[in-house]
């Protein structure tokens, strides 16, 4: 499972601040977490004023991203911690839009496949969209704990809780049922 936090929406001018993911088995238990804030490559802020972008949203302030690693080795820890691994993310057309526009901005190839998305596994359960698909609304409705939402470390670890609820709703028993019931 992986998450990312932002400075906004664009992945062509907007640069990951924060990047969580977990490792979990086929029962869904975590084995492993990795989280950084990431600073910008040249260590200097590429935007005005005394905190970044969104940050009404995150709550990540440039002292944090100060402590964080650069994007590109960043990028590298989660390449091989992802490898051979299925990526999983809520909303995985952002979270994966990043991370491949990050890796090809920071020359780090990442070789990962399609990513599965919770979040379209969930809207398939909710033909009409009689509920929300968000994943705080989803932590509430399945009693997931989300203690603190748009950290990256906490969406990713509520997101494999998520998963395997939703892999049981789905009657999915193997990687392939994972697969097609992702595309």
């Amino acid at each position: 499972m992986v998450d990312v936090e932002t400075t906004g929406l664009s992945t062509s001018d907007d640069i990951i601040l924060q990047l969580g993911a977990v490792v979990t088995d086929s029962r869904g238990t975590i084995k492993r977490r990795f989280s950084t804030y990431v600073k910008p490559v040249s260590g200097d802020f590429p935007w005005e004023g005394d905190q970044p972008p969104a940050h009404h949203v995150h709550g990540i302030t440039n002292d944090k991203l100060r402590a964080g690693i650069p994007t590109k080795r960043a990028l590298r820890r989660f390449r091989r911690l992802a490898r051979k691994r299925i990526v999983v993310a809520h909303n995985a057309k952002f979270d994966y839009g990043f991370i491949s526009s990050e890796s090809q901005r920071h020359g780090v190839p990442l070789d990962l496949g399609q990513p599965v998305c919770t979040l379209e596994m969930s809207r398939k359960l909710d033909p009409k969209r009689e509920s929300s698909h968000r994943l705080v609304s989803l932590c509430e409705k399945y009693d997931i704990p989300l203690d603190n939402a748009h950290d990256a470390l906490s969406d990713a670890t509520a997101t494999a809780q998520l998963l395997a609820i939703l892999i049981a709703q789905h009657d999915a028993r193997t990687v392939a049922d994972l697969q097609r019931i992702a595309a």
